[in-house]
């Protein structure tokens, strides 16, 4: 009488088909993922929008920008970020993030809702070294004042419309809620900004804008699809795996973009416009000839690159630090 049970060739074959079920099902498991969590990371951009528009509502039609009183410069971490009498009208060191944090303490805003999930960064716990409630900090951390709080560039998944001038202070330029409703305001991360876009090859996130030029590539019939293609998914955000990135506009409606060059009159959202008088073509490429070294903020330097009048999207965000901050 035949023993119960498989045989060994019969283990074999199940498992074979189940290997062959997985490698079929696995690339559907994983789009089914990347749009999920595109959808989340969207509908966060979406939810930012409105809490700009409720911030909006209750500052004369302005969008949220810290500091507006001193000349504070960018830089990778916000002074004295747990000091609750921290007086703004004195100059000091602000970071993209504290603009963005002004929406955790007027507007109700979770942190949560600044973390994209298939970016690399985490949820600002609110660790401080005073024991403040979350809504009485500045800023989305300081290592240097609560060590392992973090920095902001770590809780943040978004950029914004640069919100600081050259020399410090508020810029004439920032976003507000009169804003055409194709300017984009916030979007994933800029790939020139964002310590994700880690080095492939020869392209690094320090010199990936050279490599990759404007999106004009794109636009151009008479070169090839591989340099095309390549060109355009370099210069989308990594957030994404390159495919497109997020973008909030004026109006508050928000979308999935699969190229850069998406704002008022197809500008070139990561990158500034050149000047003079320009074609289209030259808008949707934009200036990335001025993206060169010192772009991103060295301590205790304000932004060198400013957008180049009120259509002109520029959206910046807190990079890693390639030089630690000297002052705490």
């Amino acid at each position: 009488m035949r023993k119960k049970g498989f045989t060994l060739i019969e283990l074999l074959v199940v498992i074979a088909i189940i290997a062959m079920l997985l490698a079929i099902l696995m690339p559907a498991l994983n789009k089914v993922k990347k749009i999920a969590q595109r959808v989340v990371c969207g509908t966060n951009l979406k939810g930012l929008g409105t809490a700009q528009t409720v911030y909006a509502n209750d500052y004369d039609d302005e969008y949220a920008v810290q500091g507006q009183s001193g000349k504070h410069k960018w830089d990778w971490i916000t002074g004295a970020f747990d000091d609750t009498a921290k007086n703004w009208a004195n100059n000091g060191i602000i970071t993209i993030g504290a603009s963005l944090y002004l929406l955790v303490r007027e507007a109700d805003v979770s942190p949560k809702s600044f973390v994209c999930p298939s970016g690399n960064e985490t949820e600002y716990d609110g660790k401080n070294s005073m024991n403040l409630d979350i809504v009485q900090l500045w800023d989305f951390g300081n290592e240097y004042k609560a060590p392992g709080s973090g920095y902001p560039y770590q809780h943040v998944s978004y950029s914004y419309h640069m919100p600081y001038a050259n020399g410090g202070g508020k810029s004439s330029l920032s976003a507000n809620g009169s804003r055409s409703a194709a300017f984009a305001v916030m979007a994933d991360k800029n790939p020139y900004f964002d310590p994700k876009n880690v080095e492939i090859g020869s392209v690094t996130q320090d010199n990936f804008m050279d490599h990759v030029g404007p999106v004009g590539a794109y636009w151009d019939t008479t070169t090839g699809i591989s340099e095309s293609d390549y060109r355009v998914k370099r210069a989308n955000s990594a957030s994404h795996a390159k495919e497109g990135q997020n973008v909030l506009f004026a109006d508050g409606h928000n979308a999935y973009e699969n190229t850069t060059d998406v704002g008022i009159k197809n500008d070139q959202i990561y990158v500034p416009r050149p000047t003079g008088a320009l074609t289209e073509l030259q808008i949707r490429q934009g200036n990335v000839t001025i993206m060169g070294s010192g772009t991103s903020p060295a301590a205790g330097h304000e932004p060198a690159i400013q957008p180049q009048g009120l259509e002109d999207s520029y959206l910046v965000n807190d990079d890693d630090m390639k030089e630690k901050p000297k002052t705490s």
